[in-house]
């Protein structure tokens, strides 16, 4: 074996819907591993689910610490399309930080072309604004909603997991919709710590944004297609720019699969344009729907007052749209406060705050139609704003990454908003070579 190496032991199923898949590794890679298990608990029977399907959630959490590091990988099974799909990604991850090592090798001992001929869609959703308008957008497939514990609400908040996971069955059964829940330890089972310690000043961000949420998450639900006769599996895009390197990213996402199961980066409208488009839409039908937007505390669905939180109040306002009908709480003063705020460098506070708030400004008309929750003095403010020359220097950012993000940004957002498009349109065919290898 290569000194630098993770082995992936043969995945084990108890109890028809527990995966737990044991890894061993070279000392030299051990410390980014917080577990040396990772576990995934199904809402379905996956007994039969083959074992080269069943390598692919341990595989997807394992292979961006081996591209970092250099470390080979050695697995007995593995679903071919998968096996050249991971080769593919590596390449275009190579090149967006080059920096990291990528030189890893995945051994496999036997190679299994699967093919399921599923014609369902999946979506993994989250009732985040990006996921909702996913649904919304594909509402007319039908698609399994595929939630995941574990991801973005940690396992120890099992009180309010209960909840959202109660409040979105009731969603599902209005919409009459399946939905499945899928718990793991995939955060646990890093150590992300030194991962973020050693890599982190090559990345676009933390390393769980920057490389590896997408491919970790997605590989989760493999056998979840499988049993439930999925053929195209969607993930939500983000509001970055498609010519940002991020984990999650139309150049990466669909390029993904297994068998024949595909995976679509549903990536096609701003934060904003989703919500004017598709979700002031849906509520002109249904009266109300719950966004679950909030990070920063997991007692209530929504704090409120988190950069999160109000930044999403706001483009709902800005569409005329009562946060109440959505999750949200605020009174007459809410506006008031946030330009304080803003002014106070207390809520945008680097670029990728400056992304979304700015996507947010440009959509602000000259003359507002409406003063819901009094916004109309703050919107006449806020579309004059100079975001830019107001952010607060970013001090945990290493500066030669910073300040050439920064100047690319800058750059790009002073152009008038049809030149942008246009650039745009320019640099998504060689997105891949764009920015990446001057960061």
């Amino acid at each position: 074996m290569k000194l630098k190496y993770v082995k992936l032991e043969e995945p084990k199923v108890f109890g028809k819907n527990l995966l737990l898949s044991n890894i061993s590794c070279s000392r030299t890679v051990e410390k980014y591993f917080g577990r040396k298990s990772l576990w995934v608990k199904y809402d379905v029977d996956i007994e039969s689910v083959d074992a080269s399907i069943l390598n692919i959630p341990v595989l997807s959490n394992v292979i961006t610490v081996a591209w970092a590091s250099g470390a080979d990988v050695y697995v007995k099974e593995l679903d071919k399309s998968y096996f050249e799909a991971l080769e593919e990604i590596r390449l275009i991850f190579k090149n967006w930080y080059p920096k990291l090592s990528f030189s890893t090798n995945i051994h496999v001992e036997k190679l299994v072309s699967n093919k399921f001929s599923g014609e369902k869609h999946g979506l993994l959703f989250s009732g985040g604004v990006d996921s909702l308008a996913s649904y919304i957008r594909h509402r007319s497939k039908k698609p399994n909603l595929i939630m995941i514990w574990g991801a973005d609400i940690p396992l120890d908040k099992r009180r309010f997991w209960i909840k959202v996971k109660e409040k979105y069955e009731d969603f599902a059964r209005q919409e009459g919709v399946q939905i499945d829940f899928i718990k793991t330890n995939l955060h646990e089972f890093l150590n992300e710590g030194p991962l973020n310690i050693d890599f982190g000043r090559y990345l676009t961000g933390s390393w769980w944004g920057s490389l590896h949420h997408g491919v970790a998450q997605l590989g989760i639900c493999a056998p979840l297609t499988v049993v439930k006769g999925i053929g195209k599996l969607l993930i939500a895009s983000s509001n970055s720019p498609k010519w940002y390197p991020w984990g999650s990213h139309w150049l990466v996402d669909n390029k993904l699969m297994w068998a024949d199961i595909k995976i679509h980066h549903d990536e096609y409208l701003s934060r904003q344009d989703k919500i004017r488009k598709l979700l002031k839409e849906y509520l002109r039908n249904n009266r109300q729907i719950l966004l679950r937007v909030c990070y920063s505390q997991f007692c209530n669905f929504n704090c409120n007052k988190c950069e999160k939180c109000r930044r999403t109040i706001v483009g709902l306002v800005l569409e005329n749209i009562d946060p109440a009908q959505c999750g949200f709480s605020i009174d007459q003063g809410f506006f008031d406060i946030l330009k304080m705020d803003i002014i106070k460098g207390r809520v945008i506070k680097d670029l990728g705050d400056f992304v979304e708030w700015h996507d947010i400004q440009r959509h602000i008309p000259k003359k507002m139609s409406h003063n819901l929750y009094n916004c109309k003095e703050f919107f006449d403010w806020f579309r004059e704003f100079n975001i830019l020359e107001n952010i607060p220097t970013t001090k945990n950012m290493p500066r030669t990454r910073f300040d050439v993000a920064w100047c690319l940004f800058y750059i790009y957002y002073k152009f008038p908003r049809n030149v942008r498009r246009v650039m745009a349109k320019l640099l998504k065919p060689v997105a891949i070579f764009v920015l990446p290898s001057k960061i």
